[in-house]
This record gives C-alpha cells, structure tokens and sequence, in this order.
C-alpha cells in the first residue's frame, strides 16, 4: 500500500510539474540520502520532496524517484583515512585536477567521511517510475578519463610559516596544491601549521594549471531563483542556506536595500538551496558559535587545521561571529590523544525540561539501625564505612537535585536501600517490586557485585546505571556506566603528557620489585624504549651509585617513580632533591598513592622535584597545600549552609555525579545520546567525558594532571 501511494504521488507531481523528469533509484548497502544526491547532481533537499517518506530513514532495496536535472551520474567515494587526492585520482583512473573540478571544496583537503564525486557513471538505459518520463542517455566525457599525469619534482625550498599563515595561502603564494604540501609533509595530514614551522614546498618542471571550479558564483548566476525575505532572516543565514558567502549574495543582488526589510526579494542560486541538516556530511556536526569566541579557540577545542575549518566553512573569512552556525567534525572523527577535547557548558545548552526521574540505589542498612537507642545508632554511624559514604553520596545528590530545578530541570528522586554487598536476591526483588520501566538514570549501588545485578535487572530497559564509586568496570553490560576513570586512562594520561615533550629528555625508569609492578614497568620500557632503567636492590633500596649511572648532566631527567612502598619512597625523594642542586630533575608517577602521604615523605622534596601525577578528582588538594586565596564553589556556600560543615569528597562527588546526569538529560533525549556530545563537563571536583568500551558499557576517560610547584603549591596541568 505504501509503495503504491508513493507511486500516485510521484505521478502526481510528475503531471503537475509537466517538463520535470525522474529516474529510479535502488537503494544500496550503506548509502544515504546525501549520497545519493552527489551521485545524480541535485541535493538531499529535492529527493525529500518527492520522497517525504525519506525523512524518516531510507533502507537497502528501497526505491526512490530521483529529478532529473543534468542527466548526469557520478561515481562516490566515502573518504576513509589515509585517503589523499592523488591516491583516489589513481584508484578511479583520474586525474587530481578532475577530481577538484567535480569537488571544489576539495582544492583546500578532503576529510574522514567526506563524500567525493570521483568519476562519472557511463550510462546505461534508466528505469522509470510508473507514470514519470524517461531520462535521455547520455555519454560520459572522455576527459573524465584521463591518465594521472606525475609532475616532475626538480628540487625543494623550505618555508617558514608566518603569524596567520594557511596553509591555503601558502599553496597559493607557491603556485600548488594543498594537497601538494601536505604530500611533502605528511605530518600536516593530522596537524595544524603553527608560527614558525618548517615546511617542505616542491618546485615543480611544470606549473599547475589554474583550475576553475565548476560551482563557482559566474557559472551560478544562469541558475538562480528568487528567494522572499522572512522574519529573523539575516544576510548571514540566507548566504549559508544556499551554499554561498555574503559577498557572493550582494555581488547577486548589487541593488540589496541596506536595512534587510522582510518581503524583500532576492536573487539566490537554485541547484544548492538545502537546509544547515541535510548539507552535514556522515562524521560532522553543526555547532553554533558562543559569545567572544574566536577562530583560535575552535581551532584547538576541535583539533583541526585552520585550512580544514575554512574549507568546510568558507563563509569564515569574512569573519567569526556569535552566533555563527559552523561545520565541525564529530568527536569519534578526530585524530585525538588521550587527553580530552574542549570544555562543555551543558547549562546552557538546556531544552529538555520534561521531569527527570532518577533512583539512589545505596546501602544505608536501615534494617540494622534501632532508631530508638540512639547512643547505639551514633556508634553504627561513625563505625560503618559504607553507611558513611552511602549518607555523604546523598547528601550531594538532594543539592544537586535542588541546583538543577533552579534552571528549571525538575526531578522525581526515588530511594531504595541496597542494605549489603552480594546481595542479590533482594535487589531483584526489590527491583520486581518497584516501577523502574520510565527510570531515567540509576545511581548506585555501591558494591560491583550488586551494580552487576542491578545493570542486569535493567538492561531490559536500557536503563542506565551510574558507578559512584567502585572502581572495576563491567564487559557484560551496555547500561554501565563507570564514573571513576580506570586505571589505565590514568597512567595513559601522565605517559601521554611525557611522550609529548620526551625529545631531548633523558627518561628515568625507578620501579618497585616484584610482579605487580612488571606490568607498568614493560608498558613505560615500551612507550620510551630508550629510557634507563635505575638498579633497584632487594628491600626495593636504590643506591646513591646507581642514581648517578642513570643521571644525565647536559638533559633535563625526567624521572618515573612506581612504587607504593613508604621505605623506598622515602628513600628514594631524598636522592633526587640532593641532585636536583646540580641536575635538572622532574618527578613523575602514574599512581599518586597513599604511601607519597605518609609523614616521613617530606612534601617539599615533591614540590622542589615539581611531581606530576594523574588523579580522578581535585581532592589532593589538601588544606594545607590548597592556595589560601582559591575562591570557594558555589557548591562549598550552599552545603555549608544546608548541613553546617563542609562537604567531604563523597558528598562532592555525590553532587557532581547527579548534577551532570541531569544537565545531560537536559540537554538530550536520553543518556546516550548526551554521552555523545563531544566535550568534557566539570563541575566542583570532578569532570567526565564517557566513552563506550566495544564490549560492555561505557567508562570515564576525564582526569587530571596535577603537579607541584614551588612553595608547596598544587596546579592542575591537565
């Protein structure tokens, strides 16, 4: 029934269009509507129109009726990494100067994902819709053919990048391609050119000749149409839509009234009008610029060259504005380290203000408590480690509730007692007896073994469950969501934040014998295999000579102490700040453990040796290291206020886990689609940026990079 009210409506519009004409088009594995549209050259906008049905999805084998508009076919090509212009123009038996002609956007770099015409499609005899007209055939041009010509490379000259300098602008100042330099310095595949840089420009026997793109503003002058001012249109936004710049708009409408009034119409280019949605490519993102934000600023949130940005937002040369709808690409695209991308505001990017309804799922053992004897009820209190964590968890959980209905999210909080670890029989119960079906997010429980059952009891909903505090992840589970980072995001992000800056370094190695520490031993030997390795005696003692074999008078010594052993901790600081008076000496460890907090471990050794350590939270931040003059969080205030003491880290934590769920859920339809968003959210003492593990759920991979400086003081590197 459906194909058949599909067919009557293409037959109508057929008729009342009269000259227009369609072909058929089998959809296959893997395409999509975009796609399909630079096959035949006409845009997603035009195939919605008269396949409404389209908008809600299309499916391998399905039919669609295609506008005729130049009875051209091209070959597509979906960009994949290491895809170059040369390498596609020898794949595809064309030339690189075809290929820029079919795709001009392309003379400033391709990217992950990007959809290239590559060729065109001989024709063949088309099928047609029931009732629609036939397409004429057509020969493919010969041109389209040629053999890639190898230009003769007579020798190389070196430039030194300017302040402000593309990579654009150097290819034009030198007569090449982007896609040229790039060759020579394959490094600029995956990094931006900075101030100062050294690059490789070839010289070629033959110089290219100018390409003239095929869409450029003369050719689309005899293909425009009118367009009517509305409301809240502005020169900006109309020149988007249609795919060109503001100059380009006032050069096509030289009479343009200054004052923009709405009915006022203009002339606009016809074969490009499609929405800001359907020109995003697979693996990109619209993203909308914020107040007093710069071109600098997205360049390094996003990771990408200046070139890449300009030439996805050409519109951009003409200046950055608030505002500014921009093309970027998705997180899952980028080349990105260990670190994590930009910072993200989720309060104010709140639409979703539909009531949130969240469980605590904690272990407050209410059925051992006797409420009447209450000398008995303090001492369970003070002796009963979980009761304690499981209370502080929830007192930053009912602040976080309130903070989040000041800004209008509202949330129907539902408490179950998990009672005791292992308790399985009971939370399922408890989970039969209760309507968790419409349940938004699950914080809790504290115990993994009781997080398992209860990410089981759930995965029939898809519920999410949040970790607050057990530090195992789960392989079993799409629905886990782990918020303490693992142990490996940690020790990677101080290993990343060395192997960055490790040239001219002399790398130390200082581990703790025995087997727990081989594994970080071989993964530190393997990421700085020309590191030294310091002797360690039995007793894990490290001898003043041995010290001095590894030590490097003229380098800076980065130095890596693993070891959770106070006796060799205290040992072995000492040694370094006694050469740190004649050697460069910094200290690194990938676990900041409780052993560097021991009192015979003197602090002013780790502050003279600057130690770098990674850590989940700011909670090292101790008060009597913390700068005096560090503003107190609104957070801190209101606590305080609401309880008379400070916070503890589990309140705080109780706070940050639960007032980032909800400003997520206010910001998305649902958990997974806010844990897609690219960027890290920070709140008091904790930040998160999720990540989905191929097998099981997802994991926190945010952290920091905490160093002492001079004078006792902390600083967050990272």
């Amino acid at each position: 029934m459906k194909k058949f009210l599909l067919i009557f409506l293409l037959m109508f519009i057929g008729n009342f269009a009269n000259a227009q004409q369609y072909k058929s088009h089998k959809v296959a594995k893997g395409e999509n509507v975009y796609r399909i549209a630079k096959r035949y050259n006409t845009t997603p906008e035009a195939i919605y129109k008269i396949n409404p049905t389209a908008k809600d999805g299309i499916k391998e084998g399905e039919i669609l009726a295609i506008p005729v508009v130049d009875d051209q076919e091209f070959k597509t090509h979906v960009v994949e990494k290491g895809d170059t212009v040369f390498n596609l123009s020898q794949k595809y038996g064309i030339t690189t100067e075809v290929i820029y002609i079919l795709n001009p956007e392309a003379v400033n770099g391709i990217n992950l994902g990007q959809i290239l015409r590559v060729g065109k499609i001989e024709k063949k005899d088309t099928t047609v819709v029931d009732g629609l007209s036939e397409g004429d055939n057509s020969k493919i041009l010969d041109s389209l053919k040629a053999v890639p010509e190898e230009r003769e490379i007579i020798r190389f000259i070196t430039h030194k990048v300017k302040r402000k300098e593309t990579l654009y602008g150097i290819a034009n100042k030198y007569k090449i391609t982007v896609e040229d330099i790039k060759k020579h310095n394959k490094r600029l595949y995956s990094e931006q050119i900075k101030k100062k840089d050294k690059i490789r420009i070839p010289v070629f026997a033959k110089e290219l000749a100018p390409v003239q793109p095929i869409d450029s503003i003369s050719s689309r002058l005899s293909r425009t149409t009118k367009y009517v001012v509305k409301p809240k249109d502005t020169r900006y936004s109309i020149s988007r839509r249609h795919g060109i710049t503001i100059g380009e708009l006032e050069q096509l409408n030289p009479n343009m009234d200054p004052d923009f009034p709405i009915g006022m119409e203009l002339t606009v280019p016809t074969t490009i009008f499609v929405s800001l949605k359907d020109t995003i490519q697979p693996g990109f993102q619209l993203y909308e610029v914020q107040p007093k934000e710069t071109i600098y600023g997205i360049l390094r949130s996003t990771g990408i060259s200046s070139d890449s940005l300009f030439k996805m937002n050409p519109y951009l040369r003409e200046g950055l504005k608030a505002g500014m709808v921009i093309t970027i690409p998705k997180k899952d695209t980028l080349s990105v380290e260990i670190a994590e991308s930009k910072y993200i505001n989720l309060q104010e990017k709140l639409y979703n203000f539909t009531p949130k309804k969240v469980a605590i799922m904690l272990p407050f053992s209410l059925d051992t408590l006797d409420f009447n004897a209450r000398k008995d009820t303090e001492g369970y209190l003070k002796n009963k480690q979980s009761l304690r964590i499981a209370l502080d968890l929830y007192s930053g959980v009912l602040i976080a509730v309130d903070s989040a209905r000041t800004r209008g999210i509202t949330t129907e909080l539902n408490v179950y007692d998990t009672q005791k670890n292992n308790n399985k029989a009971y939370i399922k119960k408890l989970i039969e007896e209760n309507n968790f079906d419409e349940t938004d997010a699950v914080i809790g429980p504290l115990y993994q073994n009781n997080l398992e059952t209860v990410a089981a009891e759930l995965k029939k909903y898809n519920t999410p469950v949040f970790s607050p505090a057990s530090r195992k992840e789960s392989s079993l589970y799409d629905n886990f969501f782990k918020t303490i980072p693992t142990k490996t995001v940690l020790q990677d992000r101080i290993i990343s934040f060395v192997e960055k800056d490790s040239i001219d370094k002399n790398i130390i190695i200082i581990v703790q014998q025995g087997e727990r520490y081989e594994e970080i031993k071989d993964k530190l030997i393997a990421k700085f295999p020309e590191a030294k390795i310091a002797r360690i005696e039995e007793g894990n003692y490290l001898y003043e000579v041995h010290l001095n074999k590894v030590l490097d008078n003229n380098k800076p010594n980065w130095v890596f102490l693993e070891s959770n052993d106070v006796a060799m901790i205290s040992n072995v600081a000492p040694l370094l700040n006694a050469k740190s008076e004649s050697h460069k000496i910094t200290l690194f460890t990938t676990d900041k453990n409780n052993a560097f907090d021991d009192d015979s471990i003197k602090n002013e050794h780790l502050s003279k040796l600057h130690l770098h350590y990674p850590s989940v939270d700011k909670k090292e931040f101790d008060s009597k290291l913390i700068d005096e003059n560090q503003e107190v969080s609104p957070f801190v205030k209101r606590y305080k206020k609401e309880y008379g003491v400070d916070p503890n880290n589990w309140a705080i934590r109780g706070f940050d886990i639960a007032y980032d769920i909800l400003m997520r859920l206010g910001t998305a339809d649902d958990l997974y689609h806010a844990v897609s968003f690219d960027g890290t959210t920070e709140y008091v003492e904790n930040k998160f940026s999720y990540t989905k593990k191929l097998l099981g759920g997802y994991y926190n991979n945010a952290a920091y990079l905490i160093k002492f400086d001079d004078d006792l003081k902390l600083t967050i590197v990272e």
